[in-house]
């Protein structure tokens, strides 16, 4: 059916259209297909607006928070921005939390904000927050549209801001007087992105570099890779026989039953590995930031003291110049997409004999999987269902294209050290740390590849956060399975307690609902798991379910990490 959007949504004239319409007109334009939202007054005339576009997903969600979630999960999964769209003061302050993931992450994210009339701004108008102040912060660029016939100009800009260089979130704020106001302003098609590549200097550098390196290292990171260049990456570190680690929450670039894979640097990181890294002769760093976590808080690759250059030599490549450089000082830097320069090493007869340093990336592989193993036979026996036993289950059952979803907290590490990823599969997990992120990035992940097993893994702690957008996944057909590991505490916060202050025990214990009769009242089905026997069958029953799924794991409080005893 061809709908005359001129003819609907209110009154016009001529060719004019109202704000909401144009802004609406040029989503479409940019391939808008999905918008997350929490419903406003304060931008009822894109509400409106949206009527006319069926083919854009307006996804209506509980509570901003989970809707800006949401919204990053598509960036994450698609590596076009996400789209959200929340009402004026407290809205965009409840969405803050996934413009701060989205930057964190380097997530390609728009939010939009509905906005006060522009005559009631700088009075502390009813919700008003002054965009650009709250934001700048927080976001690549925070604006305001106080003129509809910029809407194109706008728009155009936001989505090239969100895309270039290191991706990340814009906010974008909507005087709703603004959006009523009639402009003869048209909508124009998203422009080609303007991408760097490396120079053939650039290659010849890397070449010379890795060339007379004897313990060379693979560091990958970062966002917006395809499935493709993950593969060009994969056959340049067969090829030259290089060990490859992952940076924090970085798993899925790279197959972990490759022989080049050696595991990931995050949150309690294998500590051999750490240990044979900081041997490293030259450290090639593609598409990684240096940050804290993935540095174990700035010291792998160790920083000298004394003002002399430190080994490893560091080879840094990133879409973004403003990162290389921005903590370790970088041998050689290359500014470049991702995805060119894993075409580039796979395109242009890029080839090193590795031979020489085959047994260090063995060496590490060995270390990987002695971390990773793991022995059922000689388990602790816990008064609970067992997490490792649970994931033993899990590494063997989930299909490889499956899609993980998991919050901050310590039972993220079974996800971290047991788990093997790989394209087609992915790992969608807040770099930023942030809880409450599981179950809604789940949700998302579900709408966006409704075919695939999406599981979302969180704390009893962190699903209270978010877990009302049940009723989201409900609502709109979405079908993940939400694991909530409940030990009845802030578990992570409780273990750095007992580290700093042992025995003086403050704010980190719980009180719950029933998880099982809680996700029922929603529609969902629901089961508690209270020993890892039960877990296979249950896990069948959530698959088979055709609907959102919650399989509670009655958890130990004394298993607090992977490596806990009794």
């Amino acid at each position: 059916m061809t709908i005359d959007r001129q003819k609907t949504g209110g009154q016009k004239t001529g060719g004019q259209k109202t704000g909401g319409q144009l802004l609406v007109e040029c989503l479409a334009a940019h391939g808008v297909t999905r918008i997350s939202s929490v419903a406003g007054e304060s931008y009822l005339a894109v509400l409106d607006a949206l009527v006319d576009y069926p083919e854009i997903a307006l996804i209506t969600c509980r509570q901003e928070g989970g809707a800006a979630y949401i919204a990053e999960s598509w960036g994450k999964l698609t590596g076009a921005p996400g789209i959200c769209f929340v009402t004026r003061g407290p809205g965009a302050c409840n969405a803050s939390i996934g413009v701060h993931t989205a930057m964190q992450d380097s997530t390609p994210m728009i939010l939009f904000m509905g906005q006060v009339r522009r005559e009631e701004k700088n009075r502390e108008a009813f919700q008003e927050i002054d965009v650009r102040q709250v934001f700048s912060g927080l976001a690549k660029w925070a604006t305001e549209i106080d003129d509809p016939a910029r809407i194109p100009e706008i728009i155009s800009r936001a989505f090239t801001v969100a895309l270039s260089g290191r991706p990340g979130p814009v906010v974008i704020g909507l005087p709703e007087d603004m959006l009523r106001e009639e402009t003869g302003a048209s909508s124009f098609p998203a422009a080609p992105l303007p991408l760097a590549a490396p120079s053939k200097g650039d290659m010849e550098k890397l070449k010379d570099m890795l060339e007379s390196a004897r313990r060379p290292t693979i560091l990958l990171g970062g966002s917006g890779w395809t499935d493709d260049s993950c593969a060009h990456i994969d056959r340049f570190a067969s090829t030259c026989h290089l060990p490859v680690i992952a940076s924090f929450r970085r798993q899925d670039l790279f197959d972990h039953h490759s022989g080049n894979y050696a595991g990931e640097l995050g949150t309690g990181p294998n500590p051999a590995l750490v240990e044979k890294l900081a041997q490293a002769d030259l450290l090639i760093v593609i598409g990684a930031r240096l940050n804290e976590i993935t540095t174990q808080g700035y010291t792998l690759p160790p920083v000298s003291q004394s003002g002399t250059k430190p080994n490893p030599k560091i080879i840094h490549i990133h879409p973004d110049a403003g990162e290389i450089g921005k903590v370790y000082r970088a041998d050689l830097g290359i500014v470049s997409d991702l995805n060119i320069f894993a075409e580039t090493i796979a395109t242009t007869g890029f080839r090193i004999d590795g031979r020489g340093w085959a047994a260090w990336k063995d060496e590490f592989r060995v270390l990987y999987e002695d971390w990773t193993a793991i022995d059922l036979a000689n388990r602790p026996q816990w008064q609970g269902a067992d997490m490792t036993a649970i994931f033993a289950f899990l590494r063997e059952r989930l299909s490889k294209d499956a899609i993980i979803t998991t919050d901050a907290g310590n039972f993220s590490g079974w996800a971290q050290r047991y788990l093997r990823y790989g394209r087609p599969g992915r790992l969608l997990a807040p770099i930023s740390g942030a809880m409450g992120y599981a179950v809604p990035a789940a949700i998302g992940a579900s709408l966006a590849a409704p075919d695939k097993t999406i599981l979302g893994i969180c704390g009893d702690g962190g699903f209270m956060m978010n877990g009302q957008e049940i009723a989201t996944a409900i609502h709109h057909g979405a079908k993940p399975i939400i694991m909530v590991c409940n030990n009845g505490l802030y578990g992570t916060i409780r273990m750095h307690q007992e580290r700093a202050y042992p025995g003086r025990h403050s704010a980190t214990d719980l009180t719950n609902p029933d998880f099982v009769k809680l996700a029922e009242s929603y529609g969902a089905y629901a089961a508690r798991v209270t020993h890892a026997d039960a877990f296979p069958d249950i896990w069948e029953s959530a698959q088979k379910a055709g609907t959102v799924s919650l399989i509670e794991i009655a958890m130990d409080p004394r298993q607090i990490t992977t490596g806990a005893i009794i």
